[in-house]
């Protein structure tokens, strides 16, 4: 975090999402018989996000940070009446559909609070600031329905203003480095369609070693997500809120001190969700990263 010394990156992030529900009477398809009215909504959903990300140093201890993500969800979905799916099936619920968009940009800083000149081997960094509504947002989809009417029940934005906080840490051992991470965002209002998004809390501790090698690291980590149901108005959003434990694994390469490429899979081996069924087999990240000095460090070498 040198004063003028700015960082770009980007990752690609891909998934794949199962998920189920019976039907609630409420979630019944207008003007159909009850006797051929779906029992399950059953959703396949492939998952690609670019999350385009930035850092420009102010000081040793302070740095402004910037990421916009770009997602896209392509989005398979059947029904099923007891046993049998139906095919052809049209739903104002659910339908086979490719979204795309921005999601909320992320804006804020970092604070290096203990730097190795301070304590020696540890490094602790904390992080605040706020997701901006850059995404698109989507009326109340249970309402919607309760008149009849189609609606989306994807979308990539909370419409909202919502701060995040969270810490970065490091301890060098002679061999190894123990990292340890966690963010939280706290939305604290609702949109203008009276929707709030869920609290979210993400973390993980793991170790990280070179083995030697002067250009690669290798990360092993568990990880923990944990998200509140989001709401509508004074009513909780059905399928939403789960737990996940996840393991991490990931490698890293500098061909030069100024690059980084990196390379995770985050495997979810337990998740817990709420009034419904989700699996969530796999995380696959591929990016890189890009650090050059501006202003009067220009001319400097990258330590």
């Amino acid at each position: 975090m040198e004063r003028g010394r700015f960082r770009i990156g980007m990752s690609m992030i891909g998934s794949f999402m199962h998920t189920s529900h019976e039907v609630e009477p409420i979630q019944r398809e207008p003007g159909l018989p009850a006797e051929l009215q779906p029992t399950e909504h059953v959703l396949d959903s492939g998952l690609l996000e670019w999350d385009l990300d930035a850092q420009l140093g102010v000081h040793r201890r302070f740095a402004f940070e910037l990421m916009l993500p770009i997602r896209v969800t392509m989005i398979d979905a059947s029904f099923r009446l007891g046993d049998s799916e139906l095919i052809d099936f049209q739903s104002i619920h659910h339908r086979d559909e490719t979204i795309a968009g921005l999601g909320d940009m992320v804006v804020g800083g970092r604070t290096a609070v203990v730097l190795p000149e301070d304590v020696k081997r540890w490094t602790l960094v904390l992080r605040a600031g706020a997701s901006l509504p850059t995404g698109r947002t989507e009326p109340n989809p249970f309402a919607l329905a309760l008149r009849g009417e189609d609606h989306q029940h994807t979308f990539f934005g909370s419409g909202t203003v919502d701060p995040f906080v969270g810490f970065d840490t490091n301890v060098a051992f002679e061999k190894w480095n123990l990292v340890a991470w966690s963010a939280a965002k706290i939305p604290v209002y609702r949109n203008r369609h009276g929707y709030r998004a869920s609290r979210v809390l993400v973390g993980g501790v793991g170790a990280r070693a070179n083995f030697g090698l002067e250009k690669w690291s290798f990360l092993l980590q568990p990880e923990v997500y944990f998200e509140t149901p989001a709401s509508w108005g004074t009513a909780p959003a059905r399928n939403s809120g789960r737990v996940s434990l996840l393991a991490t694994s990931g490698v890293f390469f500098s061909p030069t001190p100024k690059w980084q490429l990196h390379l995770q899979a985050k495997v979810p081996y337990q998740t817990w969700s709420q009034n419904g069924e989700l699996r969530w087999p796999f995380v696959g990240v591929l990016g890189f990263s890009y650090v050059f000095d501006v202003g009067r460090r220009a001319n400097r070498p990258v330590e």
